[in-house]
């Protein structure tokens, strides 16, 4: 094939560049107030150049979503590996999302905020994603509580839920001075009212 007719292969830097860019004017202006446009400018390039990086803006998202979840996923379960007992796991798993969302605050604002922007069937892969995570911990809190019988499953997502809710939320409340070990006993004192029903 004549090198005139091939399409050019971006840079694994210039893409990266991108994802960067994207997840980082997504999360402090929305992704429904940036267009390509202004992706394109703030990377210095035209506005149709663009789809030689991505397939669409919609696709960005997701790929930006997925992929975040997918880090967080294998970060938590790396924590989870090197950890022995119930509490050192569930502090492991804590101190896990604590890092995640440290390093990359945009890509938690993206996980929290934007997926409401998904597509449905997007929107139900990343359900999916979600799931797995709170079945993570939801394991830990069965194993933490010594939860037995048919609630338990029940109970011990609930109580997923309300640690993750914690947990994210704490992240969009700014720079709050509260020590990592203090958000660990904070969640361990939430986990442990599963052992009061």
């Amino acid at each position: 094939m004549p090198a005139a007719n091939r399409l050019p292969v971006p840079s694994p830097d210039a893409r990266d560049r991108l994802l960067e860019t994207a997840s980082n004017l997504f999360a402090r202006r929305g992704y429904q107030a940036i267009g390509l446009r202004d992706l394109a400018s703030h990377l210095g390039l035209h506005p149709g150049s663009l789809y030689h990086h991505i397939e669409s803006k919609q696709g960005l998202l997701f790929e930006l979503i997925e992929s975040s979840l997918t880090d967080l996923l294998y970060e938590t379960r790396k924590s989870l590996k090197a950890s022995r007992s119930t509490d050192e796991r569930l502090r492991c798993f804590v101190q896990a999302f604590i890092a995640f969302s440290q390093a990359h605050p945009d890509r938690l604002v993206l996980l929290t905020r934007e997926a409401m922007n998904l597509t449905d069937d997007q929107a139900l892969q990343v359900e999916q994603l979600k799931a797995v995570y709170s079945a993570l911990l939801a394991e830990i809190i069965i194993a933490d509580c010594n939860l037995c019988g048919p609630a338990s499953g029940s109970r011990a997502h609930a109580i997923a839920q309300a640690v993750l809710s914690l947990l994210c939320g704490r992240a969009h409340w700014g720079n709050v001075e509260v020590a990592n070990e203090q958000i660990v006993a904070y969640v361990q004192g939430i986990v442990r009212t599963g052992k009061m029903e």
